[in-house]
This record gives structure tokens, C-alpha cells and sequence, in this order.
């Protein structure tokens, strides 16, 4: 059929690529890429990360409020090693809690030599600096050993001794690592090989 209209610039337009035609069609849905699946993994993994840390200072908290009481229970008369306040009060019917044993003294003048078993440049002095604001000594800094790196994966203070383990364990909870006992280490000094 003919049009009794003469051809303008109108009639030669192409058809759409998605084969649509008409005044009304929608424009293509527009594709996200990649970017909202990554902000969903994202967001996942912080709540992870913040569940995780909540319950981890959760069970720290239930552990200190449990073995100090608080200010007002002992403004109120509560005995201080957690009995019932009748029980204090003489009733002899409950038998009393020993007294937890004192703390091991850390003596903070033990060397501790801190060795960098990453290939972050400057680790060892970085946390050096951090170990001497807690108050140790340290006798010097460097880097882990190939042995040294190969035996540990995550970060570790080396202790030689027994006699030296409540100081390796305070110090390995300033270098956020674990206290390993280890024959081998040098006498009388705590090594924290950082991974």
C-alpha cells in the first residue's frame, strides 16, 4: 500500500536492535554489573566481622563483671569473693569460695627481640616502638629467619623456659600473637616473630 504522503527523513530511520518497535516500549532494564553484588559481599562480610568481635568482647566481659563485682554490690554489704550477703552475714550454711589466686608478676625487663616474618617493610620497628610503650625492653629488631617463617603462619612469642611463659603470654597479648614454648629460642630472651 502507498502512502499519498511524500518519503520525509522519517521513513528512513532504522529499526530499534532489540527488534521492539512501537511508541511505547520500554527502554532495556540496565544492567547493575558487578558493583551490587560486591556491596552486598561487603556489607556481609563487616556484620560478620562485627558479630564476631561482639561476641568475642561479649565473653571478655561476662568473664571480668564476673570476677570483680561491682562498686555498688559492696557499698550494699555483698561479701567481695561473690557469696550471697546472708552467707557473709554469718549464716554458716554456705561454704565459702577460696580466693582466686594473684596474678603471675610480669617482669618487663626480659630482651625481647622482634623479628618482621612479613613483607611489610618496617613491621619490626613499627611494633617494636608499640612494645616498648607497653614497657618492655627491647634488645633488638630484624628479620624472621626463612626456618622461622616456614614454622609459624600467624604471629607467635617464643619463649625458651617455663619461667619465662607469664611473660611470653603478656607480651604475645601486646603483639596480638600466641606464646609458644620453644627449646631452641635464645636463653633468657622473648622472641615475637610477626606473620
Amino acid at each position: 500500500m502507498t502512502s499519498p504522503y511524500p518519503r520525509d527523513d522519517f521513513d528512513a530511520v532504522d529499526p530499534p536492535r532489540d527488534g521492539r518497535r512501537g511508541a511505547h516500549r520500554a527502554a532495556p532494564p540496565r544492567s547493575h554489573g558487578f558493583a551490587a553484588p560486591l556491596v552486598v559481599a561487603a556489607v556481609v562480610a563487616v556484620a560478620g566481622v562485627a558479630g564476631y568481635a561482639a561476641l568475642d568482647l561479649g565473653g571478655a566481659a561476662v568473664a571480668a563483671s564476673s570476677a570483680a563485682p561491682s562498686a555498688d554490690a559492696q557499698a550494699a554489704g555483698a561479701p567481695a569473693d561473690g557469696a550471697p550477703a546472708d552467707a557473709a552475714a554469718g549464716s554458716g550454711d554456705a561454704p565459702s569460695e577460696p580466693a582466686p589466686a594473684p596474678a603471675a608478676e610480669v617482669d618487663r625487663s626480659t630482651p625481647v627481640v622482634v623479628l618482621n616474618g612479613t613483607g611489610t617493610k618496617g613491621l619490626a620497628a613499627t611494633t617494636a616502638a608499640t612494645v616498648e610503650a607497653a614497657g618492655w625492653t627491647v634488645s633488638s629488631t630484624g628479620n624472621a629467619s626463612s626456618a622461622q617463617r616456614s614454622a609459624h603462619t600467624s604471629t607467635v612469642v617464643l619463649y625458651p623456659s617455663a619461667d619465662l611463659e607469664a611473660g611470653a603470654t603478656a607480651l604475645a597479648g601486646t603483639v596480638a600473637g600466641e606464646a609458644v614454648l620453644d627449646a631452641s629460642a635464645t636463653a633468657g630472651t622473648l622472641t615475637a616473630v610477626l606473620r
